[in-house]
C-alpha cells in the first residue's frame, strides 16, 4: 500500500508540472515537460531497481529449495526406507 501512494505521489508531481505548462512560453513549456518526464524515469528506474532485487532473491530462494530437494532425494537414495525390513 505504502509503493501505491508513492506511486500516486509521484504521478501527481509529474502531472502537477503538465498541468501548469503555459504553451505560449515555449522555454518554460520544454522545462516543464522534461521535468516531468526526469521525475517519472527516476521513479521507473527506482521500481526497476526493486523488481530486480526481487527476481534476483526469488531465484536464490529457489535455488536453495532445489539445492534442498536434490539432497534429500540423495539421501533417500543411498538410505532408502525399507519398511518391510524393519517391520521383520
Amino acid at each position: 500500500m505504502i509503493d501505491t501512494l508513492a506511486t500516486i505521489d509521484i504521478i501527481e508531481l509529474a502531472l502537477k508540472d503538465l498541468n501548469n505548462i503555459n504553451y505560449n512560453d515555449k522555454d518554460n513549456t520544454e522545462k516543464k515537460v522534461v521535468n516531468a518526464k526526469i521525475t517519472l524515469q527516476n521513479y521507473r528506474d527506482k521500481l526497476q531497481k526493486e523488481v530486480d532485487a526481487f527476481d534476483e532473491w526469488a531465484k536464490t530462494q529457489s535455488d536453495i529449495h532445489t539445492s534442498l530437494d536434490f539432497e534429500k532425494n540423495s539421501k533417500e537414495d543411498v538410505f532408502p526406507l525399507d519398511l518391510e525390513q524393519e517391520e521383520k
